[in-house]
Parts: C-alpha cells; sequence; structure tokens
C-alpha cells in the first residue's frame, strides 16, 4: 500500500437509526481489504454516547462492544469508542471527570488505544470569535489534556482525538487558536472542510491546499472527518457518488481520514471500497474507474449498469455535494413564456427521461444478488415513475399555445406523492421539477 496515512477508516458518526451490530461486525472484517485500519463508534442518537455519556451501558451492549473488540484485534485493525460528553459535562466537576474517566476505562479494558472525544454539535453554542470562544477553548484543551494523562497513564501508548466545537473551518478563529495552542501533541484535532467558499461539513472538495492552511494556522495536521456521502436520519435516500474531490496528497498532509457514510449499511458498500482504492494510491487514483469496479463487484455484471445509472441520479447531494440536475438541461424560467425555447427545452427532458422508462421492469429482471436487487428496488422503481410523469407532461405540454393546466395539475400531483410518501427522489430533482412547474405556470 503506497499511502502512509496513520488512520484511515469509517465513522459511525451520524444522526438517526444505527448500524446493527452484525453490520459492524462485517466492517471490521473487511475494513483491511478496504486498505482502512480504523472504526470508531460515534453514532449521535446512541444515549450512552452523548446525552448519557455518565452511565455505564448495559452489560449486553458491553458484551458486544467485547466482541467486536476482540475482533478487530483479529483483524488487525483498531475498534475506537468515542464519547461526546459535552452538553452536560461540567470541567470543574470531580464528579463529572471521574464518571468520564470510569466511563472510557471499560474500553481500556477491551485493549482500545485511540480515544477520540467529540465536542461537536452543541445544544448551546457559542461565537468563535471573542473572549467566550477563548475561555471555552481554555476549558476544553484543559479536560482534553488532563484525560490524556490520566488515561496515558494507564494505557502508555494511548493517542487522542478531539473534534471542537468549531470544526468546519481552517480560519484562525480566536477560539481555535487558542485551542491548539493549548491542546497537548498527541491530541489530533478534526476537521469536516478547509477549502474556503465550499462550504464547510459537506464540502465538495477537500483539498491539499486547504489542508497545508490548516496546518500553518494550527501547528498540527488536520484529521479528515469526510460527510462525504452521509444522509443524517434518511433511510430512504441513495447517495451514491463515486468518492471523489478530496486532494492527491492528503495522505502525506493529514493526521487521518475517516468516512462519515448514510444510515443505511448496505448502500456504503461501493463507497467504502472507492476510499479504499484512494487510499492505496491517492495520486492515481481515478473516482469514475473505482466506481465502476465497486459496483460491479456489489452487483455483478449484468446488474453493474443499473447500479452505474442509480450512481448517475441519486448523488450525495445533501449541503455541498453534487446535484442530479447536471443530467437535466439547463432551466431558465423566464424563458419558458417563448414557444421555441418552451419546446426545446421539453424536447430534450424528453430525451433524456425516454430511457428510463421501463428501468425499473429491467432492473428487476437483471441478475444480481437478492439481498441488493430488493434494497434497491425502490429506487430503480421511483426513478421509472419520475421519467414517466416527464414524459408524459412533455408530450402532453410541447407544441401548445400554451401549457395545459390539466397536465400541470397531474405532474404537481405525481410530484407531491413522490415527496410526501417515498422521497427517495433526489431533492434537486424535485426542485428541478418545481421550478419547471412554476415557470410553465406563468408561460
Amino acid at each position: 500500500m503506497a499511502t502512509t496515512l496513520p488512520y484511515r477508516g469509517v465513522i459511525e458518526g451520524f444522526y438517526g437509526p444505527m448500524w446493527s451490530h452484525e453490520e459492524r461486525m462485517h466492517l471490521v472484517r473487511h475494513l483491511r481489504g478496504w486498505n482502512m485500519n480504523l472504526y470508531i463508534y460515534a453514532p449521535k442518537d446512541d444515549p450512552f454516547h452523548r446525552f448519557r455519556w455518565d452511565a455505564p451501558y448495559p452489560p449486553a451492549e458491553m458484551a458486544r462492544f467485547a466482541e467486536l473488540a476482540g475482533e478487530a484485534q483479529r483483524q488487525g485493525v483498531q475498534f475506537a469508542y468515542a464519547i461526546s460528553p459535552g452538553n452536560s459535562f461540567d470541567p470543574e466537576n470531580q464528579t463529572h471527570r471521574q464518571l468520564l474517566l470510569e466511563k472510557l476505562g471499560a474500553f481500556i479494558e477491551l485493549d482500545c488505544t485511540f480515544f477520540p472525544i467529540l465536542y461537536d454539535d452543541l445544544k448551546v453554542h457559542f461565537p468563535a470569535d471573542g473572549e467566550e470562544g477563548i475561555r471555552h477553548a481554555e476549558k476544553q484543551a484543559s479536560l482534553m489534556n488532563e484525560l490524556a494523562a490520566a488515561i496515558t497513564a494507564r494505557c502508555p501508548q494511548a493517542r487522542f482525538l478531539f473534534c471542537p466545537t468549531h470544526y468546519a473551518t481552517a480560519e484562525k478563529t480566536p477560539y481555535l487558536c487558542r485551542l491548539h495552542e493549548l491542546l497537548d501533541p498527541r491530541i489530533d484535532t478534526i476537521v469536516t472542510g478547509v477549502d474556503p467558499d465550499c462550504g464547510g461539513i459537506c464540502p465538495r472538495t477537500f483539498s491539499d491546499a486547504g489542508a497545508r492552511r490548516y496546518f500553518e494556522h494550527f501547528g498540527r495536521r488536520p484529521f479528515l472527518w469526510d460527510n462525504f456521502n452521509v444522509c443524517d436520519w434518511a433511510l430512504n435516500v441513495l447517495h451514491w457518488t463515486p468518492y471523489s474531490g478530496r486532494g492527491a496528497h492528503l495522505d502525506e498532509l493529514c493526521s487521518g481520514i475517516v468516512l462519515n457514510p448514510q444510515n443505511v449499511y448496505p448502500f456504503n458498500l461501493p463507497i467504502f471500497g472507492g476510499l479504499g482504492d484512494y487510499f492505496a494510491d491517492p495520486e492515481s487514483y481515478d473516482p469514475e474507474t473505482s466506481f465502476r469496479r465497486q459496483i460491479t463487484g456489489l452487483m455483478g455484471e449484468e446488474g453493474a449498469s443499473f447500479g452505474l445509472t442509480l450512481g448517475k441520479w441519486f448523488t450525495a447531494e445533501w449541503a455541498d455535494h453534487l446535484s442530479s440536475e447536471e443530467n437535466l438541461p439547463t432551466l431558465d424560467e423566464a424563458a419558458l413564456a417563448i414557444p421555441a425555447q418552451r419546446d426545446a427545452l421539453l424536447a430534450a427532458l424528453r430525451d433524456t427521461f425516454t430511457p428510463l422508462l421501463d428501468f425499473g421492469e429491467r432492473f428487476q429482471m437483471a441478475s444480481m444478488d437478492p439481498q441488493i436487487s430488493a434494497r434497491l428496488n425502490a429506487f430503480a422503481t421511483i426513478l421509472q415513475w419520475h421519467a414517466f410523469n416527464m414524459v408524459e407532461l412533455c408530450t402532453a405540454v410541447q407544441g401548445t399555445p400554451a401549457p395545459p393546466s390539466e397536465a400541470l395539475a397531474e405532474l404537481a400531483k405525481n410530484l407531491d406523492t413522490l415527496e410526501k410518501y417515498y422521497y427517495r427522489l433526489p431533492a434537486s430533482l424535485i426542485d428541478y421539477t418545481k421550478r419547471l412547474l412554476r415557470g410553465l405556470a406563468n408561460a
């Protein structure tokens, strides 16, 4: 493997339904095959991870953690338990400190050596500028340094990871500057985005230049919490964009990269494989080639073309990511009042969607793993349904002096059903269709 990146892996750090124990076991058994070495447990809606940070896990849950940690050791990868105490933890309360150490002590007993402490997404926020930000930085650094000292006394090889409350920027704010100034050198710091004007939480790019800037500003290599294909809470959304937009030298510039993926575990498998290809050789990594290979491995030769089509339409479009609208002709609502331009747009839309009129039916007939087919069938069906609705609209409106209100009303009704009851259709397609309807209605 070409990369020397110390920490490469997956963080289960999303909001909403968590993965099952069996899925986590599958993950740790396959990490090395994906050129990864780390799984971090950090689901936001596990109360014992976050709001009940001071309470021990029930015995049955600790038994599952023990099995997971043991399997990780057998596979030669790391299991890390992250804790997020910031909403109610009082750094000056000695009882709180002792409870936190006891909670983490249970994982030291499982031979964990990597300890992420997360202070992101607090219920009570504070500005990064000014004296208040500096005070919070000093309290958080003091806590982390004392935790690091106490844990290292029991686990000399321990390393630490901290997620600041302001975690989505490389800007030199008073909070981040003071925090990095005070933190123990053994403590790496999480960031989700470093490039200006690219979005901070789910950025489309995480560049080499941005990573260098982070180091220049704070004296530490960034640890990337990568929200590339996350879609918090959503069980009926497919984010299947090839892993892309990351610098070719992040393995040299970052201290670690972990992917925070989507809730439905099997949907992540091609993205895990793509990330593994990136880790293997970031400089020569080709997103499209990798994605095709991963989709073929998951769905087989016959199913691969359907998977690639789904990847084209069901993009990782949350926040600042890609948009499925890139597959469609440019929409200018005002131009729809001009019959010739309206007809040209409708013709282009019809040409785009006609090949999808039987997509769901062909998908159901394709030979592939039935477990994968059953999970993806809803997306294939919903894409065909939308294609049918769009072709019907184009046929009814094209060539008419004024768009018939009945056709517009029918599409609006169908779109409402897709959005209200299914919402598996990408949000950008819904938005595009609404703008199309609005423009046609005003034509």
